[in-house]
C-alpha cells in the first residue's frame, strides 16, 4: 500500500495511559480522541531506567540503553571513574552510540525537523534543530528564567521585592496615593548581566491599581502601564552573556496582583530568549521564525512556577497557549522550508506537572489527601486539556489525510510511598566512604558507586582510580546482590527491589553491553532511590516515607488504579488500522524501542542502523496479523510402563524429555 507522505512524532513526556483513558472517557481530550478513533491507543513499556534521557534516545533510535549507551541520566563509559555519569550532557548526541531516526531519514535523501529534543548538536545537515532538550523544563538557549517579583511572605522565589516611597522619577503620572517603587532586575541563567527595570506603583483611582514599568526612572521611557491581569507587549533589551557577547533578548511582564493599600504586589516575567534566531540550527530560518511568529515561547519553567505555588494556573496556561501556537507555526514554516518528511519533538509539561500533582490524586502515595483529591484532579485535567490543545494545534496545520501522527510518552508517573537509601545500607559495611564532614559520599574512596538503577564496583585496573582488587570483585558483587535482595520495608515486610541482577544476568531485562553497571536493579512499585542527600537531611533509616511522584527507579510495568510507569502511545494515519486495540495484558509487549521502526516502516524509510525494536504490526493495515484458528486434535499415546529389576527411587520431576 502507499506509504505516508510525512510523519509527526509528538513526544508528550509522562503522559500516563490510565489517566489518558479516563480523560478520553470524560470527553475532555477531543483532539487526541480524534486520533484514537482513527487509529490505536496502547500502553508503551519504557526501557530501564524509565527515565527521560534513556527513553527519548531509545524512541529516536529504536536501540536499548545498553546499545545506545545512555543508561543513566547520562552515561558511564568504560574506563572512566565510576562516579562519572556526564549528567549535564544526558541529551547530547555525543553520548548516544546509535543512529537517530533523522539520520536514517537523511540516508534515504529526505529531511527532518527536530524540536526541543535530544541528539544535539545536530549530526546531519538534513535535519534542522529548533531548540535543544537541555534540562527537561528549561530551554537550552534562554537568557533569563521566568520569575514572579513579589513582596508576599508566603511565597518563596528568587526575586523578592520591597516597595518603598517613589523617589527621583521624572515625568511621573498623577496618583491619588503616594507613588511606590521597586527595582526589577532581570538575572541571567549563566554568567553575564541582564537589564534592570523600575516599577512605579500608582493609584489612578482611590486605591493602588496601576504599575508603570520603565528602564529608567522616567515615565516617558515606560515599556508598559499595567492594570491587574494585563500583559506587556514583547520587551526587547540587551543582555551580556558568555563574557563580552551582547545579545538582544525578548520577554514579557504580566501584573498579577496589587493590593489596594500597596502592601502586596506580584508581577510575572516570562523567560527571556534571544531575538536573533540562534535557537535554530539554521540561523536564517530562526530569524524568519521570530519575524513571522514573534519571539520564541517555552512554557516549561513557567509551569514549574505554578507547580511550586508561585504562579497561578491561568497565567501558566496562557503561556502554554502561546507555546502551542508558536511551536506549531514554527513546525509548519520549518517543514515547508526544508520540504521535510519527518517532525520529531518533545513537550515536557505533563512530567513537570506530574511530579507534583499526580501523587496528590493517587491513593497509593504518601502525598494523597482525600479531602483535596478532587481539587487536584482538576489541576491534572487542566494540564491534560493543555496537552490536547497542543496536539490540536498540530492537527489543524498538518492533518491532511496523508500524514502519520504518533503521540508517545517516554514513561508515566506513579506516586512515591517510600525512599530507599543504599548509602545508609552500605556505609556500615565499609562499601561506601564518607567525606570528613560526613555530609557527602567520597566516591573515590568507596568500593562501590550507586547511580540510579546501576551499581559499579570501583575496580582496580578497569576504572580510573579503582581501589578494589580483581581478586575481591566476585565476592564483593555477590555480597552486594545478597544484601540488596534481602532489603525489606520494615513496616510492610515487602522487598523494596523487584529484581537485583549481576551484569551477566541483566540481558534477561534488556540490559547488556559495556555501559551498564556491575549490578542492575529496579525498585518495587512505590519505592524510589535516594543518594548522599540523606546525610545532609539527617536521615539514618534505610527505608523511609517520602512524597512526590517518580518513574525512573521503579519496574517499568508497575501500575496502580490511577497512575502508571507505562507510557502512552497513539498511532493514526495512512497504514494504521482503525480501531486496532490490544488487550491490556498484551500492551506490555509494546516498547519505546518500537516507535522508530514503526515510523520508518510507515514512511518507507530504512530503520536506524542499531535499531533493536520491531514494527508494531498488530496496529498496521499492510501486515498480516490474524491469528491462525486451531483446535486440539488428540495425539497422546498410552505408553505402558514396564517394571525394572529394582524399584526406582522417587525423584524430582525433570524436563519433559527426562520424564519416564
Amino acid at each position: 500500500m502507499p506509504k505516508a507522505k510525512r510523519a509527526f512524532v509528538l513526544g508528550l513526556d509522562a503522559m500516563v495511559p490510565n489517566m489518558a483513558e479516563k480523560f478520553l472517557r470524560e470527553g475532555i481530550l477531543p483532539n487526541i480522541g480524534k486520533l484514537v478513533e482513527r487509529g490505536c491507543l496502547s500502553r508503551v513499556r519504557s526501557v530501564i531506567p524509565a527515565q527521560t534521557p534513556s527513553n527519548w534516545h531509545t524512541i529516536a533510535t529504536g536501540a536499548t540503553p545498553g546499545t545506545h549507551g545512555v543508561t543513566l541520566w547520562g552515561s558511564h563509559s568504560p574506563g572512566e571513574p565510576v562516579w562519572e555519569g556526564h549528567r549535564e550532557e544526558a541529551f547530547n548526541a555525543g553520548l548516544c552510540r546509535a543512529e537517530y531516526i533523522w539520520e536514517a531519514t537523511a540516508r534515504a535523501g529526505r529531511r527532518s525537523v527536530v524540536m526541543n529534543y535530544a541528539g544535539y548538536p545536530p549530526t546531519t545537515d538534513a535535519a534542522v534543530f529548533i531548540e535543544w532538550l537541555f534540562r527537561p523544563a528549561q530551554s537550552y538557549f534562554d537568557l533569563a528564567a521566568p520569575t514572579v517579583y513579589h513582596n508576599c511572605s508566603e511565597l518563596d522565589t528568587t526575586d523578592p521585592i520591597t516597595l518603598s516611597e517613589a523617589n527621583g522619577w521624572s515625568n511621573q503620572p498623577p496618583s491619588k496615593q503616594p507613588p511606590l517603587e521597586t527595582e526589577l532586575p532581570v538575572a541571567t541563567v549563566t554568567q553575564g548581566a541582564g537589564p534592570t527595570y523600575h516599577a512605579l506603583v500608582l493609584a489612578k483611582g482611590k486605591s493602588y491599581d496601576t504599575v508603570v514599568i520603565a528602564p529608567r526612572k522616567d515615565a516617558t521611557t515606560a515599556v508598559a502601564t499595567l492594570s491587574v491581569g494585563q500583559w506587556t507587549d514583547w520587551v526587547r533589551a540587551a543582555f551580556q552573556v558568555d563574557g563580552k557577547e551582547e545579545v538582544e533578548g525578548a520577554f514579557r511582564f504580566k501584573l498579577l496582583e496589587v493590593s489596594p493599600d500597596g502592601g502586596r504586589m506580584r508581577l510575572y516575567r516570562s523567560d527571556a530568549f534571544p531575538a536573533d534566531g540562534r535557537f535554530c540550527s539554521d540561523r536564517t530560518l530562526g530569524s524568519k521564525l521570530v519575524a513571522e511568529l514573534g519571539p520564541y515561547v517555552h512554557s516549561g519553567m513557567s509551569v514549574g512556577l505554578h507547580c511550586r505555588g508561585q504562579l497561578d494556573f491561568a497565567t501558566a496556561d496562557e503561556v502554554m497557549q502561546d507555546e502551542a501556537k508558536w511551536w506549531s507555526g514554527a513546525a509548519q514554516l520549518a517543514m515547508d522550508a526544508q520540504d521535510a518528511s519527518l517532525l520529531v519533538l518533545h513537550w515536557h509539561i505533563l512530567d513537570a506537572m506530574g511530579h507534583t500533582f499526580v501523587p496528590k490524586v493517587d491513593p497509593t502515595g504518601t502525598d494523597y489527601e482525600q479531602n483535596s483529591a478532587e481539587e487536584n484532579w482538576e489541576v491534572v485535567r487542566s494540564y491534560y486539556r493543555a496537552a490536547d490543545r497542543f496536539v490540536g494545534a498540530f492537527l489543524e496545520r498538518f492533518d491532511d489525510g496523508e500524514s502519520v501522527f504518533v503521540l508517545v510518552s517516554d514513561h508515566g508517573m506513579p506516586a512515591n510511598s517510600k525512599a530507599v537509601s543504599l548509602v545508609n545500607a552500605f556505609m556500615d559495611r565499609g562499601w561506601i566512604a564518607l567525606t570528613a564532614d560526613r555530609h557527602d559520599v567520597d566516591w573515590a574512596a568507596s568500593k562501590v558507586c550507586v547511580a540510579q538503577n546501576h551499581l559499579w564496583v570501583n575496580l582496580k585496573g578497569r576504572d580510573e582510580g579503582g581501589i578494589v582488587p580483581q581478586t575481591e570483585y566476585d565476592r564483593l558483587r555477590s555480597d552486594v546482590i545478597r544484601v540488596m535482595r534481602d532489603l525489606k520495608d520494615p513496616e510492610t515486610g515487602e522487598h523494596v527491589f523487584s529484581f537485583v541482577l549481576s551484569r551477566d544476568d541483566a540481558p534477561m531485562v534488556g540490559l547488556w553491553g559495556d555501559y551498564i553497571g556491575d549490578v542492575v536493579f529496579c525498585y518495587a512499585g512505590g519505592y524510589r532511590w535516594s543518594g548522599p542527600e540523606v546525610l545532609r537531611m539527617g536521615e539514618t533509616r534505610v527505608v523511609f516515607p517520602c512524597g512526590g511522584g517518580n518513574h525512573g527507579p521503579m519496574i517499568p510495568t508497575y501500575e496502580t488504579d490511577v497512575a502508571s510507569v507505562f507510557g502512552t502511545l497513539v498511532l493514526a494515519g495512512p497504514g494504521v488500522s482503525k480501531g486496532a486495540q490490544l488487550p491490556k495484558a498484551e500492551q506490555a509487549k509494546v516498547c519505546t524501542t518500537d516507535v522508530a521502526p514503526t515510523v520508518t516502516h510507515l514512511l518507507g524509510l530504512p530503520t536506524p542502523a542499531q535499531c533493536e525494536g520491531r514494527v508494531l504490526q498488530e496496529f498496521l493495515d499492510d501486515v498480516h496479523t490474524d491469528r491462525p484458528q486451531r483446535r486440539i486434535v488428540p495425539t497422546a499415546r498410552t505408553v505402558v510402563s514396564r517394571p525394572t529389576t529394582r524399584p526406582r527411587p522417587i525423584t524430582l520431576q525433570g524436563d519433559v524429555t527426562d520424564e519416564q
